[in-house]
């Protein structure tokens, strides 16, 4: 099965073309998205959204070329399966960024709470890892050393989940007006949405390795 693996992965070059065009563009998605709530400042939200809304796009489309490959390719069940869950967490992980960034702008916000910042940076971080481990499994050779990155992003999504916690209590234990509430839980819940992607995304990777490897 290993063999297997190792003459399908060289020989379709275009599975590794499409995964580090995941790679290149989650990582970016991350910090753009990150930089934006560092520095928050709503007269720059418009172009905010066009630059994660670009990213989302050409994820969208890598996406679609991924699934016509995988219809268009004579490949076992087992490896068709892997790589379509693959694609799709990966393409969910800029989808709820773009979902996030949408609700900022949509919701005219003139602020951005600490831990929503702090939220924001782990994600960009974890993003960072993503794109580590699908470049590592991206080429003809699989590595077990991949399981360590694996390990750090879900690291960083239970740490997303504390801060995701820690707003939630403050949110409803403080003294926001009740639409601003709202507001902020499903902006960070759409933030959240995008580590648990990141998560699953190592779990996919980590099946991966376990077994082909």
């Amino acid at each position: 099965m290993l063999t297997r693996f190792f003459n399908f992965f060289k020989q379709e070059t275009q599975f590794e073309h499409f995964m580090l065009n995941y790679a290149e563009n989650i990582e970016k998605a991350g910090e753009q998205f990150a930089a934006f709530i560092r520095v928050f400042d709503p007269k720059n939200v418009d172009d905010w959204i066009r630059q994660i809304k670009e990213l989302e796009h050409i994820c969208d489309i890598n996406t679609h070329k991924t699934m016509n490959w995988l219809e268009s390719t004579f490949i076992v069940n087992y490896d068709r399966e892997d790589i379509y869950r693959l694609a799709s967490d990966l393409d969910d992980i800029v989808d709820f960024m773009d979902a996030a960034a949408t609700r900022i702008s949509l919701y005219s916000l003139t602020e951005i709470l600490p831990d929503i910042v702090k939220l924001a940076e782990v994600l960009n971080t974890a993003c960072k890892e993503t794109a580590k481990a699908v470049r590592a499994i991206s080429g003809a050779k699989l590595n077990r050393k991949v399981l360590n990155i694996c390990k750090e992003i879900k690291n960083y999504e239970e740490e997303g989940d504390e801060i995701y916690h820690r707003v939630l209590a403050s949110l409803f234990k403080g003294d926001k007006k009740p639409l601003d509430v709202i507001k902020f839980k499903e902006i960070i819940e759409e933030i959240e949405r995008s580590l648990d992607k990141c998560n699953q995304t190592a779990m996919n990777v980590e099946s991966i390795i376990f077994k082909y490897c």
